[in-house]
């Protein structure tokens, strides 16, 4: 597998990505590593959070040194967010979610991306949906889930959540395209969040990555400290629970970044690789 017209973002070589999915098209950017690098390579595929509200080049310069590390980058929009088209739900992002790892697995058939070495780095919903995906298939290496949303049921249920939609859709259009219509989408989550499937009381027995992270923030008010620790302590060892001090759910602030950077690459880091 080659692609046509190679493109740089400085040392970088950027393809674009259509994907076409259920007559429509999911979208996004792969960075691969500089040159001095030879393929395959290990990849880390970014699942975004609720709403997405950085562009995936933004997305891409915050974790530069994952790629100067010697790892491809994939990053896209589920369906309904920016550039996107289609219906917000539960159910259409992890079809995306496989979608995406299925391109991936087209591509270590090509000798681009090693088979072993498929990583995911989610935030915030988007952990949400890494993890079912992880309880469906069982080729994920390494699974870094940063400020997680978890309780999902709490969250769909408090009316703060229908004012945060109705906020983005006045202030923000365009960023969760997929929403037209507040009360159905709500409903229709409550809907799936019966299924076992989506459920994560259900499905979080069932995932199987080979390492897993939560950085977590000190302050965050949306996903408590004492969440995490409900959900991970009987899947996850206690040191790969990282607390950051100050952070809050907002996590890409100035103050935080060199942290939490410093978190992201030391579980990542090739060099400690077995």
């Amino acid at each position: 597998m080659e692609f046509a017209k190679k493109q740089f973002d400085g040392p970088f070589e950027v393809v674009m990505v259509e994907l076409p999915i259920e007559n429509q098209m999911l979208k996004g950017i792969l960075y691969f590593p500089s040159t001095k690098f030879k393929r395959p390579y290990p990849i880390i595929i970014y699942f975004h959070g609720f709403p997405q509200l950085f562009t995936l080049q933004e997305i891409a310069r915050n974790y530069q040194y994952l790629l100067e590390e010697g790892y491809t980058l994939l990053l896209f929009n589920f369906r309904g967010y920016n550039l996107n088209d289609g219906v917000i739900s539960i159910k259409n992002q992890v079809t995306d979610a496989l979608k995406i790892i299925e391109f991936v697995y087209s591509m270590t058939k090509k000798q681009m991306i090693i088979k072993d070495d498929i990583n995911l780095l989610a935030h915030d919903f988007g952990v949400y949906i890494a993890l079912i995906l992880c309880s469906k298939i069982n080729t994920i290496n390494k699974l870094l889930m940063i400020n997680p949303i978890l309780d999902l049921k709490r969250h769909v249920k408090n009316n703060k959540f229908r004012e945060t939609i109705a906020y983005i859709n006045r202030f923000l259009p365009g960023y969760i395209k997929g929403i037209s219509d507040i009360d159905r989408f709500i409903d229709f989550t409550n809907e799936e969040l019966v299924q076992d499937q989506f459920n994560i009381d259900f499905f979080m027995n069932k995932i199987e990555p080979r390492d897993m992270k939560v950085i977590i923030g000190e302050n965050d008010k949306i996903t408590p400290i004492s969440e995490v620790e409900r959900y991970f302590n009987s899947v996850i060892k206690h040191k790969n629970i990282s607390i950051i001090k100050d952070m809050d759910h907002e996590c890409y602030t100035e103050e935080n970044l060199d942290h939490l950077h410093e978190e992201v690459n030391s579980f990542f880091k090739i060099n400690d690789k077995d």
